[in-house]
Order: C-alpha cells, then sequence, then structure tokens
C-alpha cells in the first residue's frame, strides 16, 4: 500500500475549511502539486482537512499562501514515530 504521506512530504493544517479550500484554489492556480486529505488524529487545528505537498515546494507554497492572507496555522513533518512540527 502506497502511503497517503510520505516522508518526503509537508502536511499544513489551517483554522478553518473556508481557509483550505481558499489555499488549494490559490495553489492550484500557482501550478504548486497537492492532495486535499483528512488532517490526521491529534493533529487538527480546528478545521479536519489538511494539505499534503512535497517538502522542496515549501518556499513557493508559503509565498503564495502569505499573499493571498492564508498563511497554514501549522505545518507537519512525516516522521517514523509520529510527527513533529516542520
Amino acid at each position: 500500500m502506497i502511503p497517503v504521506v510520505s516522508e518526503a512530504d509537508l502536511l499544513a493544517l489551517f483554522e478553518t475549511g473556508h481557509e483550505v479550500l481558499k489555499a488549494e484554489k490559490v495553489l492550484k492556480q500557482a501550478n504548486i502539486a497537492l492532495r486535499l486529505l483528512p488532517a490526521p488524529a491529534g493533529l487538527a487545528t480546528g478545521c479536519a482537512l489538511a494539505i499534503r505537498f512535497a517538502a522542496d515546494q515549501r518556499p513557493a507554497f508559503e509565498a503564495e499562501l502569505s499573499a493571498a492572507g492564508v498563511p497554514p496555522k501549522i505545518i507537519y513533518r512525516k516522521e517514523q514515530d509520529g510527527w513533529s512540527v516542520a
């Protein structure tokens, strides 16, 4: 089975569903590859959705969302034993 989030990916969480959907739209317009998925148990910050993206896209990811006024609340990195703040 292919993992939904690999160690080469980051996971961005947002406060509201509106923010995550706006972020998804902004990132797609900027041609940044992403996947919208449920936030892992214990990580949700008010919204049950998260955006997975490649770690090497982080500078562009954050720049686009900051310019659009929808920065993520927190970004996590997948590790063998769980999640850590990236």
